[in-house]
């Protein structure tokens, strides 16, 4: 049984996520908000930092709509984040793509030269070769360059052969 300061600290929280996104949530998405976060940011929602947490993802899904565990690809796209979220150190601008390109599994060569601009500009992050960028920050443009590259592996390989091209009689 919750305790009333409990589900006081639990509605305030709920209206801390619900300004942030600027709209109403209903209560079954609020129940699995809050699984969510006390699964991947043990969140506790009596603790101090518990404000700080829901703010923080808040200000993150309103930004970054894919953020959603429901997504498809979420879990690969969610430890790509977390593999650079928990290493330390700094990259500089090859070396940021370089070990993204290493951690996706992708060839560089593949990826248009736009497409690596868009990953650090939806991360909130300008790209520049020489640029230094901390592991916190290549994170988010993990996330991001996870979708494009597990929808980059999910496409058919089109055949040049001629009698696939050839409709069936």
């Amino acid at each position: 049984m919750a305790t009333k300061k409990y589900l006081a600290k639990y509605r305030k929280l709920r209206q801390i996520y619900e300004r942030a996104l600027d709209k109403t949530i209903s209560d079954e998405t609020w129940y699995r908000v809050v699984s969510f976060l006390k699964q991947r940011f043990s969140l506790r929602v009596e603790s101090e930092n518990a404000e700080t947490i829901v703010e923080t993802f808040a200000g993150l899904k309103r930004r970054y709509s894919a953020l959603s565990p429901t997504r498809e690809g979420f879990e690969e796209r969610w430890q790509a984040f977390k593999y650079f979220y928990d290493s330390e150190g700094g990259y500089s601008g090859i070396e940021a793509l370089s070990a993204l390109s290493k951690y996706l599994k992708i060839n560089l060569d593949d990826v248009p030269r736009s497409t690596r601009y868009y990953w650090f500009s939806q991360a909130g992050l300008s790209y520049s070769l020489h640029g230094s960028y901390h592991s916190k920050d290549l994170a988010l443009v993990a996330f991001v360059a996870a979708k494009w590259a597990i929808n980059k592996r999910s496409q058919p390989v089109k055949s040049a052969e001629p009698k696939v091209l050839t409709l069936a009689k």
